[in-house]
């Protein structure tokens, strides 16, 4: 079995990446996380989410907030709260734990306001890094990898793509647009919601489109893949996000071919360059996503709603 290189976790598959990863429950709590963060040399991310939400829209974020906190590239979670938001803070540590982590919370209107809450994260946060940068790769092996492949785009690739991540023993996640045809993938798959753990199959594939690239690339990132292969379609730039690496594989012409530059892959490179590159990924080579170092996503949403 091929060999790579990731950092151990005491529960589930080892990383690809070793982040602390300071999540805001709500819009009004992003600007204390991103200080914290950026004190502790730690990853924080921002949305417009959090509050104003109903029904199963608290349901869903709830589930995508806790399986990014759950990616085996986290090596620690920081959730940082305002107390009001619709979205609870307290309710995605309750969720983070419930999938077998140890994440930590501070609340803006427990500590008496953003001050002190700053004040506090950033303590617990510099603690979470150093415990963090303590851990070191070790050889680990493919098996233990988990891809997601974003479609948005029909792509021969694709197909093989799959078949040969699963032929070495890798599980797959993947999610597609209507223009992605994914007749040529064979392999037997189950169905997966945004949040949630790939099932027993070798491949996963996400029950419900989030209708857009940003908001699919993210609703894969939440099912615990280490790697993410994007297809964008020819007239989108390739993605970026936090905590997980992108390959962006290039069609052959559209604004692809104004941006070479921007891809991993080029658009005559074989399945086999792009399992190769992901190897590469995985054992800490960095995609040209990371070097974007984009922090912000929008969260797919199931009504309209403030």
């Amino acid at each position: 079995m091929t060999q790579i290189n990731a950092y151990p976790r005491t529960q589930g598959q080892p990383g690809a990446r070793n982040h602390v990863f300071v999540l805001p429950s709500v819009v009004c709590s992003a600007l204390v996380a991103a200080e914290i963060a950026d004190a502790a040399g730690a990853t924080a991310v921002a949305h417009q989410h959090g509050c104003g939400h109903i029904g199963q829209d608290i349901v869903q974020t709830r589930a995508l907030f806790a399986g990014l906190a759950s990616s085996p590239n986290v090596a620690q979670s920081l959730v940082v709260s305002l107390g009001c938001e619709t979205v609870q803070g307290r309710g995605v540590v309750d969720e983070i734990v419930r999938q077998g982590r140890e994440p930590h919370f501070v609340g803006i209107q427990d500590s008496g306001g953003s001050t002190a809450a700053r004040e506090e994260g950033i303590r617990v946060a510099q603690k979470l890094k150093t415990t963090a940068d303590a851990l070191e790769r070790e050889a680990a092996d493919v098996g233990a990898l988990t891809l997601g492949i974003v479609a948005d785009r029909t792509d021969d690739r694709l197909a093989d793509l799959v078949t040969l991540a699963v032929a070495r023993g890798a599980r797959v996640v993947l999610a597609a647009s209507k223009d992605a045809d994914l007749s040529g993938v064979a392999e037997p798959n189950t169905a997966l919601t945004i949040g949630s753990e790939p099932g027993p199959s070798a491949v996963s594939v996400l029950a419900n489109d989030p209708g857009t690239q940003s908001a699919r690339v993210l609703a894969v990132a939440s099912c615990r893949p280490q790697v993410i292969v994007e297809f964008p379609a020819e007239n989108q730039p390739p993605s970026s996000i936090a905590l997980v690496p992108i390959v962006g594989v290039a069609a052959a012409g559209g604004l692809h071919a104004a941006i070479p530059d921007e891809f991993d892959i080029a658009a005559g490179e074989a399945a086999a360059d792009i399992w190769s590159v992901v190897l590469d990924v995985f054992s800490g080579v960095p995609a040209k996503s990371e070097l974007r170092n984009s922090t912000t996503f929008a969260i797919p949403r199931l009504l309209r709603t403030m």
